[in-house]
């Protein structure tokens, strides 16, 4: 995952650097200014961005405001001393809010559940040409020679690649088989009911039985996984 940390304040943003070292992540870069980091050509490759509110020049309510244009996928942790400011700064992008002087704990929290949202947020490569985020991806299904990738938006994408193999690359991001020609992402799972599994979105899909104990194992831990990083 990588960090970026936007604040005017140079110990301050050595310390944040040192609790993100202490948490594992590495791979960090400084801004001095919201100005700075906009130009900047690492901007669109941050996971996580790490910004102070109170800032001379732009403030972070401002960039935040451009990020969510230029980046949509970068997420912000809001680090503020002034608390009447956080519902100006609330948006889709926004993880948390760290009261400041940091405490190591919390930013070690606002990692791990970066590190568990932004799984929806990758795009996967189904071919040379099309990028699909996993959160848009409903399930998939095997027909013929393709398979065939259902998406949020009710488009459907081919790919050459057989199912199975499908299946390997995504058991990371919380898809799971309910047949040997469907994978199901649990985030649109809703009940099985009749031999059928229901997906949000009016959704179902035939659920073989040698798939119900693997599907309700993976679904519980998908819930598991959820409020751990609530």
């Amino acid at each position: 995952m990588k960090i970026g940390i936007c604040d005017d304040n140079e110990m301050e943003r050595e310390q944040l650097k040192q609790h993100c070292m202490e948490a594992g992540y590495n791979d960090i870069v400084f801004f001095s200014s919201g100005e700075e980091l906009l130009e900047s050509t690492e901007l669109t490759s941050l996971d996580l961005l790490f910004l102070d509110i109170e800032m001379d020049g732009m403030n972070g309510i401002e960039v935040k405001h451009t990020l969510e244009q230029l980046s949509p996928i970068t997420q912000i942790a809001f680090c503020t001393t002034h608390e009447e400011m956080v519902y100006d700064a609330f948006g889709h992008n926004v993880v948390s809010f760290l009261r400041k002087p940091l405490s190591g704990h919390l930013v070690a929290q606002c990692l791990k559940r970066t590190a568990f949202l932004i799984k929806d947020f990758y795009p996967l490569a189904i071919d040379d040409e099309t990028l699909v985020p996993y959160r848009n991806i409903v399930y998939l299904q095997s027909e013929q020679k393709y398979t065939i990738f259902h998406l949020k938006d009710g488009k459907t994408v081919p790919s050459r690649k057989t199912l199975k193999e499908w299946i390997k690359e995504l058991e990371a991001y919380d898809f799971c088989a309910v047949s040997r020609s469907a994978v199901i992402n649990l985030k649109y799972y809703i009940k099985t009911e009749n031999k059928q599994v229901k997906l949000r979105g009016n959704i179902s899909l035939p659920l073989s039985r040698r798939y119900i104990q693997p599907l309700t194992k993976a679904f519980n831990a998908y819930l598991l996984s959820l409020a751990r990083n609530d």
